[in-house]
């Protein structure tokens, strides 16, 4: 077997800190597809976002934010997904900086899909999706909403590869 690899079963084991977004990201829900919000949970509070064609909704499970998304009919990236069976979509990440967290994990191998834009489900802080081929989809959310005249031409073009 190879270094580091061990073969005994652990109660606990060891995890490697891996801060590809900052020290200072932190963890703040798991994206689930779902065909039916409704079939989840009957009481959640649900949101359409016509742009990106889903609905969305959040739960509490045993303390951890899950984002449900249902499509808005067969042409949502959502529908795709679940044609394919894939449930669990993406990881989100709230950053103090997203520049810096963009440049951080550019350097870990992840790619942006498109420039920030701005979620009013977030009172319009930005957010930025970025994908590794080891790691998969990952959303990064901007921990403080910075006004549209504060912002520089950072952001760059809308796909980076």
């Amino acid at each position: 077997m190879g270094e580091g690899l061990r073969t005994e079963a652990r109660m606990n084991p060891i995890a490697t800190e891996c801060a590809m977004f900052g020290e200072e990201a932190s963890f703040h829900h798991v994206g689930l597809a779902v065909e039916s919000i409704q079939e989840v949970n009957r009481s959640c509070e649900i949101f359409v976002e016509k742009t990106q064609r889903v609905s969305i909704a959040f739960i509490l499970l045993n303390g951890v934010r899950i984002e449900l998304l249902e499509p808005l009919g067969d042409n949502s990236p959502i529908s795709r997904s679940l044609r394919n069976g894939t449930k669990l979509l993406h990881l989100c990440y709230e950053v103090p900086d997203l520049e810096a967290a963009l440049e951080l994990c550019k350097e870990a191998g992840f790619h942006r899909l498109w420039r920030p834009l701005p979620a009013p489900l977030y009172d319009n802080r930005r957010v930025a999706w970025v994908y590794s081929k080891h790691y998969g989809l990952f959303e990064l959310l901007e921990r403080d909403r910075v006004p549209a005249a504060d912002r520089t031409q950072a952001e760059g073009p809308a796909v980076n590869s």
